[in-house]
């Protein structure tokens, strides 16, 4: 609510409440210990992803339970044993296997999902940085005060407004209107009516781009008509910052609309089809009854196929899928800290107290002598220990 009179709204932005799941999860998450600061949970999705290990795992583990079945109630002639049971040894280098594939399947994922978040949080901060200097450069100006505070406006719902497509273009979505932004964006209304429409209702592609170049029009025309009053190689680190930002976004869209590498996906889930069909043969020859069978099955199966998917869920980190990190928060956060500069150019200058104590050039000598004694003293004593040889006693020194 404090956000509305920075921006001259008469009211409040909207929030969001939390749901249900959200706080159920947060509940069980802050009892078992485990964190998941800036995720984002969605219950349909994960049993959507889940439904197809679980389904794997279950029919091996059905298969395992028929098979020590018919082994231990039916087959009196052991047909089973001789024509099924191989060595274990085979069972468990094809399992070795398997597993090292799967294990780099998932470092190369988690890699992926890391760079992923860095990038939008670096990209994030670009755009803060951009938009502080904007801000602070239009200090000093000699224009009209309604001129300048009504430029500040403009361009922290710009900024908000970039930073909201760009997540929408790292998901792989398209904005046509307004309603289809989703990320919540500072008093988007406030912009021109001609400006909205051009950016939010064109059939073409490449939005942020669109909005990348407002913006710079904005602080081009603005240090025209004298309301950034710094000089033109200063101003130009407002243009800087926003080109390291789209350069990173760029960079971030190889990971959003290039996958990991199709062949190496379609010889995991090979293996993975052997290996379900495989380990129920293998559990009924150490398993003693029926359901240690289909549960040990279940497990193995169901393990292998898990790490299939938890790798496939970090390929893309900016997907809205079940379990991905916050973007919202993202955005808010970003929102907060426009804000908080937007509120920060209507106070005063900081300055020095009347009441600060006034440290002469003889202070500041005594001072750094003493910093410089203190580091000579620490250095010495550091020096001692590591050349002080070890003490042995000799026999003649030892008393008896």
């Amino acid at each position: 609510h404090h956000l509305a009179p920075a921006l001259g709204l008469p009211h409040a932005l909207p929030q969001r409440k939390m749901g249900r799941v959200t706080a159920i999860t947060r509940s069980v998450m802050s009892v078992t210990g485990v964190t998941a600061r800036g995720a984002k949970l969605n219950r349909s999705k994960i049993c959507r992803k889940v439904a197809f290990p679980l389904l794997a795992s279950v029919l091996s583990g059905g298969v395992a339970a028929a098979l020590k079945g018919l082994q231990t109630y039916v087959d009196d002639d052991d047909w089973i044993e001789e024509n099924l049971f191989f060595d274990s040894t085979a069972y468990g280098s094809f399992g070795t296997c398997m597993s090292f594939m799967m294990v780099f399947r998932t470092a190369q994922s988690y890699t992926r999902y890391r760079d992923g978040i860095d990038m939008v949080y670096g990209i994030m901060g670009h755009w803060f940085n951009a938009a502080s200097n904007t801000l602070a450069f239009t200090r000093c100006s000699k224009a009209k005060a309604e001129d300048v505070e009504n430029f500040r406006r403009l361009v922290v719902r710009l900024f908000s407004l970039l930073n909201c497509l760009m997540l929408r273009e790292l998901e792989g979505q398209e904005v046509h209107e307004e309603s289809g932004l989703k990320f919540p964006v500072l008093d988007p209304r406030g912009i021109d009516q001609q400006t909205r429409a051009h950016l939010l209702n064109m059939k073409s592609h490449s939005r942020p781009e669109q909005v990348f170049q407002a913006i710079s029009k904005v602080v081009v025309e603005a240090q025209q008509q004298g309301i950034i009053a710094s000089p033109p190689p200063i101003v130009g680190r407002i243009h800087q910052e926003m080109g390291l930002g789209m350069t990173k976004l760029q960079n971030a869209m190889k990971l959003a609309s290039v996958d990991f590498p199709a062949p190496y996906n379609l010889a995991i889930v090979a293996l993975l089809s052997v290996h379900m069909l495989l380990t129920p043969v293998a559990v009924i020859a150490w398993a003693k009854t029926v359901a240690f069978s289909g549960f040990f099955s279940f497990v193995l199966v169901f393990c292998m196929f898990g790490l299939m998917q938890l790798a496939a869920e970090l390929d893309n980190p900016f997907r809205d899928s079940g379990f991905g990190f916050d973007k919202d928060l993202v955005q808010q956060k970003l929102n907060k800290a426009l804000v908080t500069i937007l509120l920060e150019e209507r106070r005063p200058v900081a300055h020095l107290s009347s009441s600060a104590d006034l440290i002469g050039a003889t202070d500041l000598e005594v001072i750094q002598a003493r910093m410089e004694q203190s580091v000579y003293e620490r250095n010495s004593m550091t020096s001692m220990i590591s050349v002080m040889p070890n003490q042995v006693p000799e026999e003649s020194d030892v008393p008896h």
